[in-house]
Formats: structure tokens, sequence, C-alpha cells
């Protein structure tokens, strides 16, 4: 069902309930298939619960959205720095086997974003965790500051990486429970609507007022 037609059918289910409720004639005579006053407020509890979940599910689409832009960009500018590193790393540690190997420097370019994440969060701790290596690269324009701050900017990543997944989450629970709602909805307007339907057939006024297509 698309966003219009979710919209429209919330507005329809909407005009009966209320109209049922609304006008003591028709609901009057809808006691007696047992919509008292009561199962009518229920209806609209239904219909309120369903309106809520929807808003709130838009809520959580908006924050699901601006997480994964907060991470994509995020892992443009660390991929960026962190290649960069590496590659001025290979010229700073040529002939260096060990180094080489530990710094994962013949890799650049990953397929998987977890892949390039641990490989740059390996690389950013073995490197300052090793003195020698750090002057190595003070060389090559880094300081010790600098390879920190990188190393910070891709421990963002990380945490942008959680925030997203739990943003994800939220969305996909929105999404269930919404459609959970709106089908209990559907449920007990499709039933009142086919009693209003057998109880009105000869009165189009009553139908009409009900949102309920007479048919000529």
């Amino acid at each position: 069902m698309g966003y219009g037609s979710y919209n429209q059918k919330m507005e329809s289910d909407g005009i009966l309930i209320w109209n049922a409720a609304g006008d003591h004639i028709i609901s009057g005579r809808l006691e007696k298939y047992n919509y008292t006053t009561e199962e009518l407020d229920r209806g609209k509890n239904l219909w309120t619960d369903a309106d809520e979940m929807d808003r709130i599910q838009d809520t959580e689409k908006e924050e699901k959205k601006r997480a994964t832009e907060k991470l994509n960009k995020a892992t443009e500018s660390g991929e960026d720095k962190a290649k960069r590193a590496k590659r001025l790393a290979r010229l700073a540690f040529e002939g260096n086997k060990f180094a080489f190997g530990e710094l994962s420097l013949e890799t650049l370019n990953f397929d998987r974003f977890e892949d390039w994440l641990a490989d740059s969060e390996d690389f950013y701790a073995k490197l300052l965790g090793n003195e020698e290596w750090v002057t190595a690269m003070g060389n090559y324009g880094y300081t010790p500051e600098q390879l920190a701050d990188e190393q910070e900017e891709i421990a963002e990543v990380r945490k942008l990486q959680q925030d997203r997944r739990r943003e994800m989450g939220e969305a996909q629970l929105a999404t269930e429970e919404k459609w959970d709602k709106f089908k209990k909805l559907k449920k007990y307007c499709d039933h009142l609507r086919e009693v209003a339907s057998i109880e009105f057939k000869d009165e189009p006024q009553h139908l009409e007022k009900l949102g309920i297509l007479v048919r000529s």
C-alpha cells in the first residue's frame, strides 16, 4: 500500500468511526449490533493508535536518514585520510617487511565497509603504539597529534555505525508496529462498514455520511 492510499484509507476509516459515533440516529441503530458507545470509542482508539504510530514511523525514518548521512560523511573523510596515511607509510617503511605486514600496507581498498573500518582501526592502533614508527611518519609530515586525531575520526565512524544500526532497528520496529495497528483498525472498520451497509442498505444518506460508496 502506497503512502497516498494509506492516508486515504485512514481518512475514510476516521470518517466511518467518528460519524457513526457522532450521529445519534446511526449510533442508535448500530447498538443492536453491539456497537455501543464503548465499542465505538474502542474504534476511535484503534484509529488514534494507528495514526500515532504512522507519525512515529516518519520520525524514526528521518532519524535513520540523518544517521546514515552522518555516517557516510564521516566515512568519506576517514577513508580519505586513512588511505593517504597508508600510502605515505608505504614510503616511510619501504623495505621494512615487519612494518608492512603489521600495518597491512599492501592493501588500500576494501570491498566491505566493515573490512575497511577494522583495518583502519588496526592501522592507527599499531602505528601509534610504536614510537619508532610514529617518528618515521614525522618525516612525511605527520605529528603524533595528527595521527591521534585521525584515529579519533575512525573511532567516531565506529560510533556512527552503531548509531545507524540502532536507528535502523528502531525504524524497522516502528514500521512493524504501525502495520500491526493498521491491521487491527482495518479488521474493525471492515466489520463496521459491512454491518452499516446491511443496516442502511436503503438509506443512502446514512451510508454517504459514513463514507460508504452508494452504488446506483
